[in-house]
């Protein structure tokens, strides 16, 4: 599945404060990718981190050549640093998730296959069970109910990462989103477009270094960017939440 002019696949990881996780996850990735003959790149965010992850990933990328680092000087939030890293990522599939370890690398590699196999236009996981705790386990299942009783689309767990799709895919989907609501915004114009959406079940394990920012404040702006999106509607300039940092739940 290789190719000789450019990746087949390119995975964004955007990472704030990820000291205690970047080296570990990017050289699991590496492993993993190469083992099972993935012809990739990883692009490494740094999303204004005040930590030393800017240095991890420096170091990363002069020991690694299919790894490159994008560096996002003032956080916005998670969304932003994955847009800034899609913008570098030369893959025929592109692709995105958290980078602090709670997807096994093994799962990775099978959302990428089932992308491929299947001729799905985007393939997700879909965290069927969830081991980082009781808080983000209930602010998950409230959001996703809510937004599926608000805009009618049932895609299963919306902010399941990593997240691989065609570049045809990527380039329709105009994404706009600085905030966790990327997310969303990417299943809510898959399905607009009518596009063929594939998921895979995996295991979301705990986080293997570093904390969470979810709060249960976090609900409140769940419902703040539910109901601005429903009002303007997705295809419109992104939401004004004041959601910056942390993870999605």
């Amino acid at each position: 599945m290789k190719s000789s002019s450019k990746p087949l696949l390119s995975l964004v990881l955007p990472m704030y404060n990820e000291e205690a996780n970047a080296a570990k996850v990017t050289k699991e990735l590496l492993q993993e990718l190469s083992k099972e003959d993935i012809n990739h790149e990883l692009v490494l965010v740094d999303n204004g981190s005040t930590d030393r992850t800017g240095i991890i990933l420096t170091q990363l990328s002069q020991e690694h050549p299919t790894v490159k680092v994008v560096k996002v000087m003032q956080n916005q939030g998670y969304g932003w640093g994955i847009i800034n890293g899609l913008k570098w990522a030369n893959g025929d599939y592109l692709g995105f998730m958290g980078g602090d370890g709670q997807i096994d690398p093994r799962d990775v590699t099978r959302v990428f296959r089932e992308a491929v196999n299947n001729d799905y236009h985007l393939c997700k996981v879909n965290r069927y069970r969830r081991e980082d705790g009781a808080l983000r386990n209930v602010v998950s299942y409230i959001f996703n109910k809510l937004f599926v009783y608000t805009f009618k689309v049932n895609v299963g767990d919306i902010n399941g990462s990593p997240k691989i799709m065609t570049r045809y895919c990527y380039e329709q989907l105009g994404l706009t989103s600085k905030d966790w609501f990327l997310d969303a915004e990417i299943m809510l114009k898959a399905h607009d477009l009518a596009l063929k959406i594939g998921e895979v079940p995996v295991v979301f394990r705990r986080r293997q270094g570093g904390s969470s920012s979810v709060r249960l404040k976090t609900l409140w702006e769940f419902l703040r960017n539910i109901a601005a999106y429903h009002k303007r509607g997705v295809w419109n300039e992104s939401s004004d939440s004041v959601w910056r940092e942390g993870d999605p739940a």
